[in-house]
């Protein structure tokens, strides 16, 4: 092994687990991988108990780690796993071990283990700092796990902030301000724009603080000026899809919608983003969105509330449109004003030109030289 390449440890969860923070290991491991690096998965056994995970199952068995190594080494809530992580991690000799950090529930093992892997560099990448939902200890968690970094990259501005704003400066200092990479477009489909209605599309884990319930309420506004305007809502359901039913009953919205209540993987999200010329995150709290990330891989434009650091990936009026949380009214006149005035076209062009800046290429080498 030349000077130049770097052993590199990626703990946490990565394919066959479902989710984001899974799908971003995946596209940092391929991009260090072609850099000419030798990144390896240092995966979970299980990530979370099934009664923390009412969304269905864990796993997506189609999705696998490519050519990048992966073991399956410990599970984060059970500690008399992690020595073993540890001592798998040790044998693999890594100049650099990345760590994802989103929840204080993975804060423990994280932490621990970091603690104990003291002489090769130690990367936290932050999706989040303060979590969506409330968990007990969430602040001694946090700065338990974050203490043992030697650097934080941070992937939103709203994310640094929180840092700053959260963390003692001893940890606070460690941050680097990062961003969250497009993905590449997965599995394109021959034909594009195949739906020709004027189709919105809210898409991932569906969540109450992602607002499906306001999109919903902005939808029967709509469709007063725009009768034909159809919503595909499309992931799994954390919890009971019952409250989001109960309103499309209430406003008789079933006409305009389609639903698929289930995980989409990766070789699915071309159809879904394609069929659609606007995706929609009307969110209640956020940080950073990989569903950004998604919807400007396939050139479709965004929709989102003006939270966390969700307004960081959208030029207004050029690459989405950014309106105020909660205010289901304000979100109806964009989308009547997406269609009406025809603003797909010229916002696809700005999208691509957007892209460039912020590749994998560019994290990659961000996170290398923390080396």
């Amino acid at each position: 092994m030349n000077k130049t390449c770097k052993r590199i440890a990626i703990v946490g969860p990565a394919p066959p687990f479902r989710g984001g923070i899974a799908l971003f290991a995946l596209h940092l491991g391929k991009e260090l991988a072609n850099a000419g690096h030798l990144p390896k998965f240092f995966n979970f056994k299980e990530q979370y108990p099934s009664f923390l995970f009412p969304g269905g199952d864990q796993f997506d068995e189609l999705s696998d780690c490519g050519n990048i190594p992966m073991e399956r080494v410990y599970t984060p809530y059970l500690p008399w796993t992690w020595p073993a992580a540890i001592k798998r991690i040790r044998d693999y000799q890594p100049d650099l071990v990345i760590f994802s950090y989103w929840l204080p529930f993975f804060a423990p093992s994280s932490g621990w283990i970091a603690r104990a892997l003291r002489k090769s560099r130690i990367v936290f990448l932050a999706h989040n700092i303060e979590s969506h939902e409330k968990w007990p200890f969430a602040a001694l968690l946090r700065e338990y796990a974050l203490a043992q970094a030697d650097r934080i990259i941070l992937l939103s501005q709203a994310c640094f902030k929180d840092l700053n704003r959260f963390l003692p400066l001893k940890i606070a200092s460690k941050g680097l301000q990062g961003f969250h990479p497009i993905y590449p477009p997965f599995d394109l489909p021959q034909k594009s724009q195949t739906d020709m209605r004027p189709t919105l599309l809210f898409f991932g884990l569906i969540k109450p603080y992602k607002g499906l319930d306001l999109l919903l309420k902005a939808l029967s506004l709509v469709r007063k000026e725009l009768p034909e305007i159809h919503l595909i809502i499309s992931g799994a359901v954390y919890g009971s899809f019952e409250p989001y039913q109960e309103i499309i009953d209430t406003l008789d919205l079933s006409g305009n919608i389609e639903l698929n209540l289930r995980y989409v993987n990766e070789k699915e999200l071309g159809e879904f983003f394609l069929r659609s010329q606007l995706c929609v995150l009307p969110y209640k709290t956020a940080t950073q969105s990989g569903v950004i990330a998604n919807s400007y891989s396939y050139d479709i434009p965004v929709l989102a509330t003006n939270v966390g650091g969700l307004s960081e990936y959208i030029i207004e009026e050029k690459t989405g449109y950014l309106v105020a949380p909660e205010q289901p009214q304000e979100m109806a006149g964009a989308i009547l004003r997406h269609f009406k005035e025809q603003r797909l076209s010229a916002m696809q062009t700005e999208i691509k030109a957007y892209k460039d800046q912020y590749s994998w290429t560019k994290l990659a080498k961000l996170i290398l030289e923390q080396c």
